[in-house]
C-alpha cells in the first residue's frame, strides 16, 4: 500500500509541473502575439508618415501652405495645428522655420 501513495504523490507532482509548464506556454503565446500585433500596428504607422512625407518632399517646395494643402487628406487633418511652428503626423513631427521645413523628428 505504500507503493501506491509514493506513486500517487510522484504522478501528482509531474501532473501539476506539466499543467503549470503548459499554462506558461499558452501565456508565452499570447504574449508573443499580442506584442507582435501592436508592433505591426507601429510600422504601419511608420509606413503612413514614411509615404505622407516622399508625398510632401515630392510634390512640394517645402512651403508650410503647400504643405498644409497636400496634408488635407491625412487622417489626422483636423488634428493638425498649423497655426504653430510644429505639425505632428502619426510618428513624426515637421518643424517649421520662417514657413519653410526646417527639419523632422521622430514623435517619441
Amino acid at each position: 500500500m505504500n507503493k501506491w501513495k509514493t506513486a500517487f504523490w510522484i504522478c501528482l507532482t509531474f501532473l501539476i509541473i506539466a499543467t503549470c509548464s503548459l499554462m506558461y506556454a499558452v501565456y508565452a503565446v499570447i504574449d508573443q502575439s499580442v506584442t507582435l500585433m501592436y508592433l505591426n500596428d507601429d510600422y504601419d504607422r511608420a509606413d503612413a508618415d514614411l509615404e505622407t512625407i516622399i508625398h510632401i518632399v515630392n510634390k512640394t517646395d517645402m512651403d508650410k501652405a503647400e504643405i498644409e494643402a497636400e496634408l488635407k487628406t491625412h487622417p489626422y487633418f483636423e488634428y493638425m495645428d498649423f497655426a504653430t511652428d510644429t505639425i505632428e503626423l502619426k510618428r513624426t513631427v515637421l518643424i517649421f522655420e520662417n514657413d519653410t521645413l526646417k527639419t523632422m523628428k521622430n514623435r517619441w
